[in-house]
């Protein structure tokens, strides 16, 4: 009998849970606009959007239902997702603010040390003191011996991560009971952390704020800084943990990314014998082979640049980018989004609107230059790096990086597939990272 009851209880409870969710749903439809989107069950949500090995594909379809603003439901998440350009600008440079902050997943708050970092951080006076130390001290300690191993695991991480969490839908799970693969990224993410926080210990050590040798050092010098001026409010925002994952953030903003853009562009420089030799051409006439493609170059070699900027457009490497929460009760695309409410941006979507891009799967890098064959203006469904108060931090040194390494590629060696070997990408990765999957070419050096 006790059983029976036991039972029914269990019952009752779940019978309860269910109904208060369909309650809080319906009211929310009554108090808001919200987007439309496909039907989602109570506690799970959207199954096929939780299964989907890419979320930028399983939105694809349901643009042609719902159109360009729709919302879907991850568990207990609620979720609005942009896929034109329309919405995006109302959203992220329109409204700003209204949509500058990161939703509170728990994953998010486990890999940033309480949200302590750049990327995942909140959109708070520590966040914009960080952003502004950052922008003025952007670059890397490319000769560091663990750079490597950074790497590896860093590959890993990201590889890992963009998958998304069980954890994240049901918290309850990180106090019961965590799957393999929250506990292998925790190890990876304490792995890291100690690298940076042992990086920055060796730096204070040897720091000369008449010689600011790197990034690491422009932190330091920030807090000294603040200590000089006894500003305490700007002392509690810089601390060690901070300031480990503000060094965290730089090395993957502006380490992995990267990363992927070369792997997409030599895949398919490989698959495209035609663009490949007109951007050698460019280079051998421009830069020759006795020096190495700089800065300056840069000007003079638009279709090298335009390839690049082709490359980032068909290989986005983050399709869904790294989602936004609304600050306030804002509105986008004539619905409402309520405050808290998780907002992604489908760059994927805005890379493969017909409405912009003629043939939107060729590869062409003509779509970027002008008459006179020079770069022309950004397109303006061309969003690889965001926009708004969120907008990529490394913007503006990626681009000139990327260009300097991706030409420096292309001077030294040709890049072909062996014989039999089919061009077409195959992609890798899943839910928001995007990568091509393992690829074998033949590099020769270039005479």
């Amino acid at each position: 009998m006790s059983l029976v009851l036991s039972s029914l209880n269990v019952q009752t409870v779940l019978v309860g849970i269910v109904v208060i969710l369909l309650v809080y749903k319906l009211c929310q439809r009554w108090k808001y606009k919200l987007p439309p989107g496909p039907f989602a069950w109570p506690v799970i949500g959207n199954y096929e959007v939780i299964r989907a090995k890419f979320l930028h594909e399983i939105f694809a379809t349901y643009i042609k239902t719902y159109g360009p603003v729709f919302t879907v439901q991850l568990g207990p998440f609620q979720m609005v997702v942009l896929n034109d350009i329309e919405s995006v600008t109302e959203a992220l440079v329109k409204r700003k603010a209204d949509f500058a902050n990161r939703p509170y997943l728990p994953s998010l708050v486990k890999f940033s040390n309480g949200r302590k970092n750049i990327v995942f951080a909140n959109y708070t006076p520590t966040w914009k003191l960080h952003r502004k130390i950052a922008g003025k001290a952007f670059s890397t300690e490319l000769d560091d011996p663990e750079f490597q191993h950074l790497m590896k695991i860093d590959r890993e991480f990201t590889e890992m991560i963009g998958k998304g969490f069980v954890e994240d839908m049901f918290p309850i799970m990180l106090k019961i009971w965590t799957t393999q693969k929250y506990r292998k990224i925790t190890e990876i993410f304490e792995e890291t952390t100690e690298i940076f926080r042992q990086k920055l210990k060796e730096h204070e050590k040897s720091f000369n704020r008449d010689n600011i040798r790197d990034f690491t050092d422009s932190l330091i010098l920030a807090r000294q800084e603040a200590e000089d001026e006894e500003d305490k409010e700007v002392i509690s925002q810089l601390t060690d943990t901070h300031l480990v994952q503000t060094l965290s953030d730089i090395f993957g903003a502006g380490i992995d990314t990267s990363r992927i853009t070369l792997y997409f562009g030599v895949c398919y420089m490989a698959g495209l014998p035609e663009i490949q030799a007109k951007v050698h051409e460019e280079i051998d006439r421009v830069v020759g082979k006795n020096r190495l493609p700089g800065v300056s170059d840069r000007e003079n070699l638009s279709f090298t640049d335009a390839t690049l900027h082709e490359v980032m457009r068909l290989g986005t490497a983050v399709p869904v980018g790294i989602p936004h929460s609304t600050l306030c009760d804002s509105k986008v695309g004539g619905y409402d989004v309520p405050e808290d409410t998780i907002v992604m941006i489908n760059h994927w979507a805005l890379h493969h609107d017909p409405n912009y891009w003629k043939d939107v799967d060729k590869f062409d890098p003509t779509r970027f230059l002008d008459e006179k064959n020079k770069l022309a203006r950004k397109p303006e469904s061309w969003l690889p790096f965001s926009a708004g108060r969120r907008v990529c931090l490394g913007e503006s040194v990626a681009k000139p990086e990327l260009h300097i390494m991706f030409a420096s590629i292309m001077q030294r060696f040709k890049i072909s597939l062996p014989e039999g070997t089919t061009p077409e990408l195959e992609i890798a990765g899943g839910g928001t990272v995007a990568q091509p999957a393992p690829f074998k070419i033949i590099v020769e050096e270039r005479k």
